[in-house]
């Protein structure tokens, strides 16, 4: 605040100085700053105890003599503008609460309460009340704080809240401070008091630093149109011709009548008629001059009247132009009674920016209507003329300016004569028009100074409200008239009007017709500047500014000694002549072409203008309000506002928390029902005039916060929930916070006992598990109001129901960050607005921009409006309405305003709580300069003692936080309920969840389940969930999760046990598996051979159990084992780790008739009734191919590759980021993380936990070992076999069981294979296995002689194409004689196409026809791609579709035996690995050795 103070100093000197400080600053920091920085002290060091003295204060009721309390504010001292002050010393027992100040001026009376019927005496000044020892007033109320309020006597009673718990409650509102009346009523915790006056209060000492004036209504009696309608004069007679011709026409006839009739009688009629005819005419003319004579009186009475008529209109006319016009005497007898006439000029007005010179003769506003025609006497004509003269012109009316119309005002006359009448014209201003609408300057020259000094005290000249800004608005030489004279020409610029063009042109004016129609709309505030003639500024730029400001709303009153010297735009001015003989003046209005003389003007004396200024400079407009920031500190310690024992003192926490009720008993007494609402109401910083507080729940219920960067929104966030959690303990407000940019704002703020969480760096998919907790959050509280009845939390917590639960706060930064990557995030706030101010759910949203995040639905929910400094106005009207915000300075951090309200702002410095505070009270900032008509010298202020501290220790917050957190433990508060659960782990160790242990229910993990409010365990439930489809990319954890189920499958003693196989098609992810006793195998997948064994067992299985499920009617598994009583029926899970390459390498292979990949799609399609599970693993959303997905239950989807996986799978895209924890995943929607053993995914940690899990496993027994899938063996001999199967000599083992097989006893068989399969072998294995099994005759054949022939295996041999022509010739002649049984005779016939081109040839080649029909073997043995060359001996065989065929190629199948073979794969088919065909049908085998 600024406060101009007369400092009278020890040698009876005075000086005017302004003080500038802001409402902290007490009485002694001024005193003490006037003291060191007065230049005539030479910087002496201010003495202690200083105060100051009011001798004088401009009020014509003061009485003078008033000591200030040096420890008062400049608020609650009552120091105002204007007032004369001396520097006095007072005792240390000035004040001294409790003692007796004097006499009591009012009573303070307890009407309820424990010291109901107790009256306390009040003197004037300051009276305190609490339970404190010390307090003046002292009551018994344990919910009245030490230091409650203070009463303050003076001018008015009022009463101030001292950042007590439960404050001042007022016709049920909380206030901060009252003036009271004996009507009213206050209650301080519960106890309620009024206060009786018991003297007449306004001859007291002030209580406020200024004077709040209301401007009053005041009505201007219309002068409607009145017309006076002249008196017609009445015409003169007019003069009558004698009528001659009507005489002589009877006498005409009557002599005709006498010369027929020669009757006396006719000559009798011929006079008579003349006679009567000449008597007519001398009646007419006798009456008419009678006639004129009564109008002609009656004339002179009209115009008696009507002049009678004009002087009552005139009168009334002239009181109606009185009244528009007030004298000088009536508006300064209105500022010394601060009277309803003062400040009554209003922008609406006609008589806005009208000033009166005096009095004198004008044109009236009566209308005279005078007479059409003029055929009156000229007496009478003349009569209506002065009539006419007296009704126009009006006297003793008042002559003014309306700079509304004529621009400006010139007065010209010799100095000593001016400037009287410059200052009534300057005082009219000044008193009838409020400084909130109206400014005043002055440029004048140094010697004219003395006349217009005091100027400067008055508001109009150092108006918060200026255009022209906090600059000097005074000026008497030539630099600050130059900068003066600069911002006026840039305001006028600024309001549209340029300087540099030609002036407007005004052009004659219609005074009536002005006076009718609406006056020109004023610009606000209007500029009215003083200029002197002589004043040392640029004349040229003075004139252009008089011809071009009045548009801007900048007006000049110029004062010079001629008519001649004033400007041409002066269109209204008065000439004073002092040497005229009736001292009169004449005034001209060149608009209106009018002059009047003689005028009497209004003057004024120095010494009256001087009183005046003083009684106006503390005044100001209630009814516009000003944001002086001198009135708020620059900066404020927030531990000083709210005391610093706050900042050590745990107890005083507790005290403050008990006496508001915000402690929940629990020492088992009763709860304590509240007789006043509950708040939450908290102290924020500092307005100005007192501590600023924001209550949330009666002001919200929820708040906006704007602020740019740099402009202390972290601060102000930080003090306001310092301010809740200091006011309110954790049982009845929690915060919870949420920072998207990192969470620095809160970082002291979360070690609050009120905190429940901090949310930073939000991902999008993280704004939704705060919102879906949130809304759980809103339906639990829903279901406790339900369940107590109550209409909202506020109504349960005045019932003292200690389950009440508290108020969340929820405090978001950079809330339009947020909003620009989640934009949901809107929609979810919304509801939470909406919703949450009955369940007792508050939002604080601060963002830098609110631009296009304040939508509709989310202003109208969040009433209360907090804006820091604003990057722009549009921000600012964005969240206030108002651009004030846009222009606080960058300079200090910390200034807002809040809109409490429609229309309701207010500015504030946030207290701050980033410092060091100590107990010493830190000086105020203070700046004091001397009033020099403008900006004097400044005073030097000693700078304050800075002392260095190395290690200050905590800051305010860190204290702060830490006497709340000893505060809530010896309380014995607990912690408050979290609305959320925290994130999922990285990893849950599998054995410490918990786990039913049954085969129906395997477990996966945990799942994050936000809306519940829950993170339970998550299984995989075979019978309900059937297949199980797991997706991810490398490394997230597929194969992890395979483990975990296949692990969890091991842990069933309390269910029906489980058989796992495993098709490892991806990186050996499963193989760490195989050796667990309920794991049957881990198949690479790569190995047709055990994956198609695996696959036919399987298929087999299932076929059995439909059977047997069927036939008692189960339609799982679980009822199977109930219904058939065996608990033994193992379920299958087989999992396949990279569904998409398994499905590549099986899914176009038909190998003999069983399709590897079908089959594995019909176990997916009917495997679940039956018990058996296919659990598949997928890198990409689509390997898992349609035939497969439509058998898919239940999916978990790991972290994907791609955005589009994510929509092809139907779940979230956001959830899951590169930086998740392996194993994390989306399941039921929401995220889940998957348990490993031992609670590490690390491989190593894993395969050790396994090898533990298995000796367990193998130590306690109760697992059976489930049936392996082994593998074809590549060596073992024929004696490891049996001799025979079905019949037929064993020969090998059978791929698709590992089960012996025979060799067909009947036709011609072809043994083919390239070189190195085993060929040679596999001929001596047929011939041993025939030779074991017996019933037959071996014969062996070669075209050349080899070892074989040498083998004691033969019963006939032959090593030539003739021995073996010869011998054929035998052999046919015994199958022809039918001699040989079928099945008894063998020809085995080695490199058999060698025999083509030989004698042989043909014989051999009738022989095998021969010998099939006789149904004996012929074996064929030779290399694969010969028999395609010998067409003759190769047709029997390939016709007969008999064979073995080893180490086949991709086409021998379809070549020699006309039989597909399916994909062939050289790897495996080692040496003695074929197929053997029988009537076409292959089969995979491996022929054993012979021995």
């Amino acid at each position: 605040m600024r406060i101009k103070l007369t400092l009278n100093r020890p040698d009876e000197s005075g000086v005017n100085v302004a003080v500038t400080a802001d409402a902290t600053a007490t009485v002694r920091d001024v005193a003490e700053a006037l003291f060191s920085g007065d230049p005539t002290r030479n910087g002496a060091a201010a003495p202690e105890n200083l105060t100051l003295q009011v001798l004088a204060d401009g009020s014509t009721s003061f009485t003078g003599g008033r000591v200030l309390t040096p420890t008062n504010d400049l608020v609650q001292a009552g120091l105002r503008s204007g007032s004369v002050v001396s520097i006095v010393r007072v005792s240390e027992q000035f004040v001294n609460p409790g003692q007796d100040r004097g006499t009591a001026v009012a009573q303070l009376r307890v009407l309820d309460g424990p010291d109901a019927g107790r009256d306390f005496p009040l003197p004037v000044g300051t009276s305190y009340i609490g339970r404190d020892r010390g307090m003046d007033i002292r009551l018994q109320d344990g919910q009245v704080s030490k230091r409650h309020a203070r009463v303050v006597v003076g001018e008015s009673i009022e009463v101030h809240d001292l950042a007590s718990a439960n404050g001042l409650v007022m016709g049920g509102k909380r206030m901060t401070r009252a003036v009271l009346t004996s009507s009213d009523t206050v209650t301080l915790g519960e106890t309620t008091l009024s206060v009786v006056a018991l003297h007449r209060s306004t001859s007291l000492a002030p209580t406020s630093p200024v004077v709040e004036f209301n401007r009053s209504p005041r009505v201007v009696t219309r002068f409607g149109e009145i017309k006076i309608k002249a008196p017609k004069p009445p015409r003169p007679p007019q003069p009558q011709r004698l009528p001659w011709l009507m005489m002589l026409a009877p006498m005409a006839m009557g002599a005709v009548m006498y010369s027929f009739t020669r009757n006396p009688i006719s000559l009798l009629f011929m006079f008579m008629s003349p006679v009567m005819m000449l008597g007519m005419w001398m009646d007419r003319k006798i009456y008419g001059k009678k006639q004129f004579k009564e109008a002609s009186e009656q004339f002179e009475q009209a115009v008696v009247a009507t002049s009678e008529r004009i002087d009552r209109t005139h009168a009334v006319e002239r009181a109606v132009r009185l009244a528009e016009l007030p004298s000088l005497a009536e508006s300064l007898d209105a500022v010394r009674r601060l009277g309803g006439l003062m400040w009554t000029h209003r922008p609406e007005h006609r008589g806005f920016l009208t000033v009166r010179f005096g009095l004198g003769s004008g044109p009236a506003r009566t209308i005279f209507d005078e007479p059409r025609e003029n055929d009156a006497i000229p007496e009478h004509w003349q009569r209506v003329l002065d009539l006419q003269e007296q009704c126009l012109t009006i006297h003793d009316v008042p002559m003014g300016a309306g700079f509304r119309y004529g621009g400006n005002a010139g007065i010209a006359g010799p100095s000593g004569v001016v400037e009287p009448v410059g200052r009534s014209v300057l005082l009219q201003l000044v008193t009838l028009h409020s400084p909130a609408e109206l400014v005043v300057t002055a440029l004048t020259s140094a010697r004219s100074r003395a006349d217009w000094e005091w100027l400067e005290w008055l508001p109009h000249t150092g108006s918060p409200h200026s255009p022209l800004g906090a600059s000097d608005h005074l000026a008497d030489d030539p630099a600050s008239g130059a900068s003066l004279l600069t911002r006026l020409e840039e305001l006028v610029e600024a309001r549209g009007v340029s300087l540099d063009g030609p002036a407007p042109l005004v052009g004659e004016l219609d005074s009536e017709k002005d006076r009718k129609d609406a006056p020109p709309k004023p610009v606000l505030p209007s500029v009215v500047v003083l200029i002197e003639d002589d004043a040392p500024v640029e004349r040229a730029r003075l004139v252009r500014l008089v011809e071009h400001g009045a548009a801007a709303g900048v007006h000049v009153v110029w004062i010079a000694p001629t008519v001649e010297q004033l400007p041409a735009a002066c269109r209204t001015f008065v000439l004073l002549d002092p040497n005229s003989s009736d001292n009169g003046a004449m005034t001209g209005e060149v608009h209106y072409g009018q002059l009047a003389y003689p005028v009497r003007c209004d003057v004024a004396d120095l010494n009256t203008a001087r009183e005046v200024a003083r009684i106006l400079s503390p005044v100001i407009d209630i009814g516009a309000p000003t944001d002086d920031e001198s009135d708020l500190p620059r900066a404020v310690s927030y531990l000083a506002l709210a005391g610093t024992e706050l900042g050590k003192d745990s107890s005083g926490v507790i005290e403050r928390w008990r006496e508001n009720l915000s402690l929940t008993p629990r020492d088992g007494s009763p709860p304590v029902r509240r007789k006043t609402p509950t708040n939450l109401r908290a102290l924020i910083g500092h307005d100005g005039v007192e501590p600023f507080h924001l209550d949330l729940r009666t002001q919200g219920p929820h708040a906006l916060v704007g602020g740019t960067t740099g402009a202390g929104k972290s601060e102000f966030l930080q003090s306001w929930v310092l301010g809740m959690a200091a006011a309110h303990s954790p049982d009845r407000v929690t915060f919870l916070f949420v920072d998207y940019k990192g969470g620095a704002a809160f970082a002291d703020c979360v070690n609050l006992p009120h905190t429940v969480g901090l949310v930073t760096d939000l991902s999008p998919h993280l704004v939704r598990r705060a919102l879906s907790s949130l809304r759980a959050e809103l339906h639990y509280r829903e279901h406790l109001l339900n369940r107590k009845k109550a209409k909202d939390l506020a109504s349960l917590e005045r019932t003292g129901d200690p389950e009440a639960p508290p108020s969340l706060i929820i405090v978001v930064d950079e809330f339009a960050a947020l909003v620009g990557e989640v934009p949901e995030f809107v929609d979810g706030v919304v509801d939470v607005a909406q919703r949450g101010r009955s369940l007792g759910l508050h939002l604080i949203l601060a963002t830098q921009r609110p631009a296009g995040v304040i939508k509709d639905n989310l202003r109208a929910n969040t009433n209360l409006r907090i804006a820091l400094r604003m990057a722009d106005e549009h921000d600012s009207k964005d969240v206030l309405g108002d651009e004030m915000a846009a222009h606080f300075s960058p300079s200090i951090p910390g200034r807002g305003a809040a809109k409490t309200g429609p229309g309701r702002l207010t500015t504030f410095q946030t207290g701050y709580a980033g410092g060091w505070t100590t107990d010493e009270p830190e000086r105020s900032s203070l700046d004091i300069e001397e009033m020099d008509f403008g900006t004097g010298r400044r005073w030097e202020l000693p700078a304050p003692e800075v002392i260095e501290e190395h290690d200050p220790g905590p800051n305010d917050i860190a204290r702060v936080v830490s006497t709340i957190r000893r505060a809530a433990g010896e309380a014995g508060v607990p912690t408050p309920r979290k609305p959320w659960l925290p994130e999922l782990a990285p990893t849950y160790d599998l054995a410490l969840l918990p786990n039913r242990r049954t085969d129906s229910q395997l477990v996966l993990g945990v799942l994050d389940n936000p809306p519940q409010q829950t993170q339970p365990t998550v299984h995989y439930e075979p019978d309900s969930d059937g297949n199980l489809a797991i997706y991810g990319t490398g490394g997230t954890g597929k194969s992890t999760t395979l483990r975990t189920i296949a692990v969890s499958a091991g842990l069933t003693h309390r269910g029906g046990p489980v058989q796992v196989y495993g098709i490892d098609c991806g990186s050996g992810g499963l193989s760490m598996l195989e050796n667990l006793p309920h794991v049957g195998a881990v198949i690479a997948g790569d190995d047709e051979e055990r994956v198609g064994r695996l696959l036919r067992r399987l298929r087999d299985t299932l076929d059995q159990r439909a059977d047997r499920y069927a036939a008692v009617r189960a339609s799982t598994i679980e009822e199977y084992r109930r219904l058939a009583n065996k608990p033994d029926e193992p379920r299958i899970i087989v999992l396949v780790d990279g569904i998409g390459a398994f499905r590549e390498a099986y899914e176009n292979i038909t190998a003999r008739g069983f399709s590897i990949f079908g089959t594995f799609t019909q176990l997916a399609t009917d495997g679940r009734p039956v018990g058996i599970h296919l659990v598949m693993s997928g890198d990409r959303a689509v390997s898992v191919p349609p035939s497969l997905a439509s058998t898919v239950q239940k999916r978990i989807v790991h972290r994907m590759a791609k955005e589009d996986d994510y929509v092809m799978l139907n779940v979230p895209k956001d959830v899951l980021t590169p930086a998740s924890a392996p194993g994390r995943a989306i399941m039921y929607g929401q995220e889940a993380q998957i348990a490993v053993l031992g609670g590490d995914s690390n491989g190593a940690v894993q395969s050790r936990e396994l090898a533990r899990l298995e000796q367990t496993m193998r130590s306690v027994g109760g697992v059976p070992q489930a049936p392996g899938v082994d593998r074809l063996p590549d060596t073992f001999t024929l004696e490891q076999l049996p001799q025979r199967t079905t019949d037929l000599a064993t020969i090998g083992l059978r791929d698709l069981d590992i089960a012996p097989i025979g060799l067909p006893m009947r036709g011609p068989l072809m043994l083919a294979g390239p070189p190195g399969s085993g060929r040679t072998t596999a001929f001596v294995t047929l011939a041993t296995a025939l030779r074991r099994a017996g019933g037959t005759r071996l014969v062996y054949l070669s075209s050349r002689r080899s070892s074989l022939s040498a083998l004691d295996l033969w019963d006939m041999t032959a090593s030539s194409p003739e021995d073996v022509v010869e011998l054929l010739k035998e052999l046919t002649t015994v199958l022809e004689s039918d001699r040989a049984t079928p099945g008894t005779l063998t020809v085995m016939i080695e490199n058999y196409t060698e025999m083509t081109g030989t004698p042989a040839e043909k014989p051999l080649e009738a022989f095998v026809k021969l010998a099939s029909r006789k149904d004996q073997l012929v074996i064929g043995e030779s290399e694969s791609s010969t028999w395609s060359k010998a067409f003759t001996l190769a047709g029997p065989f390939k016709s007969g579709r008999n064979g073995l065929l080893l180490t086949p190629g991709d086409t021998d199948g379809d070549t020699l035996m006309n039989t597909p073979l399916g994909r062939i794969r050289r790897k495996d088919f080692p040496p003695g690995r074929g197929f053997l065909v029988t009537a076409g049908r292959a089969t995979k085998i491996h022929v054993a050795l012979p021995g």
